[in-house]
């Protein structure tokens, strides 16, 4: 198991950078908070569910999302981050085993992580996006 608090470098810290995390998977959604945090960028939400993300947007200003394309019971992350960009304008990274279909349904542009992934690739997106 790769310990994902010693596999990134703390060096480069974003300043209250706001993110939500739109995962259902419990371990991979806890695993990017720890990431997330260890960079110092501060998660304001991690939900499961496309009706608590777009819940959560409305109630915080987020500079970053993080979503999954597929979720639980055939909800839909994909879904949720065009209601929120809809609410507000934010940065948006997929985290999903599914590239194809994100850019199926028109979001090919935002960018894509591809899962499995190591915490080091997340944090060279992370840095590629809010540079």
């Amino acid at each position: 198991m790769v310990d994902f608090a010693m596999a990134v470098d703390k060096s480069a810290s974003p300043a209250a950078v706001r993110v939500m995390v739109i995962e259902d998977e419990p371990l991979i959604a806890m695993a990017m908070k720890m990431v997330l945090e260890t960079l110092h960028y501060d998660v304001v939400a991690v939900v499961d569910n496309s009706a608590d993300a777009i819940d959560m947007a409305h109630q915080h200003q987020l500079d970053l999302v993080l979503a999954d394309a597929r979720l639980k019971a055939g909800d839909d992350g994909i879904g949720a981050v065009k209601q929120i960009l809809d609410c507000q304008p934010v940065k948006v990274l997929f985290i999903t085993g599914n590239p194809a279909e994100v850019a199926a349904r028109g979001m090919g542009y935002m960018d894509i992580l591809t899962k499995p992934f190591m915490p080091t690739m997340l944090k060279k997106k992370l840095q590629t996006i809010m540079s």
